[in-house]
């Protein structure tokens, strides 16, 4: 069942004091995890994780080595910071993935974290031959940057968030996404509104609701479960 869909807004700035769960939620991540061995294990099926809006690879490389040790064939993307150009990096994205299930004859299995998620969106409806599945953390799907806490500092800076929102929303209608998509979300979330990480475009989406920072969802010991099981699905 998907969540309400009502109008979503910027985050309010209270919100932020709740991402302070991402401090414990990182230390709790070095406890010992016998939880992992009741998971479902990979045999080597590529996986690529992209990283959030000024994250890079050291940001996602707790959640790439777990993938790994889970059995997987697990990578980050390689691009540096992701600075947000789309214009720039997503091509780049688009090349890597290619080469990526090129090399392994298979298609790539795609995590992508808050921006990086929504990316990975765009590249399972444009390049479907490449791409297996896609699971979003924290990812807007409505708005763009509009109902993010960066969309204040950009309309201060004079972009024009509508517009941006328009082209978003214009991709999200042009045209569905054909392969499994598995999004996560947290109602709490002070840095994408959690109403605008529901896609109300693709009827076969799995919702799935999580008690976890936006800041700790690569790190999250419940979160990585769920991916692990969300990988596993056929």
């Amino acid at each position: 069942m998907i969540p309400s869909d009502r109008t979503p807004m910027i985050p309010p700035p209270r919100l932020m004091f709740w991402e302070l769960r991402a401090v414990p939620e990182f230390l709790g991540s070095f406890l010992p995890r016998p939880f992992a061995a009741a998971l479902p294990r990979g045999h080597g099926e590529p996986v690529l994780v992209i990283p959030g809006f000024a994250a890079d690879d050291l940001a996602v490389l707790l959640l790439t080595r777990r993938l790994t040790a889970l059995g997987y064939h697990a990578i980050s993307w390689g691009l540096g910071r992701n600075s947000g150009n789309l214009k720039k990096l997503q091509p780049k994205l688009v090349e890597q993935v290619q080469q990526f299930s090129n090399s392994r004859g298979a298609r790539v299995k795609l995590v992508g974290w808050s921006l990086g998620g929504a990316m990975a969106r765009d590249i399972a409806r444009e390049h479907t031959a490449f791409v297996d599945q896609v699971i979003t953390l924290g990812s807007p799907v409505t708005g763009g940057a509009k109902f993010t806490a960066v969309g204040r500092s950009y309309r201060n800076k004079g972009v024009d968030l509508e517009r941006l929102a328009q082209a978003a929303d214009a991709r999200e209608t042009a045209k569905t996404i054909p392969v499994p998509v598995t999004a996560l979300y947290d109602r709490h979330d002070g840095i994408v509104n959690w109403r605008a990480c529901i896609d109300h475009h693709n009827a076969h989406v799995r919702h799935i609701e999580v008690q976890c920072s936006h800041l700790g969802m690569v790190v999250d010991r419940t979160v990585f479960g769920i991916i692990a099981n969300s990988l596993a699905k056929p």
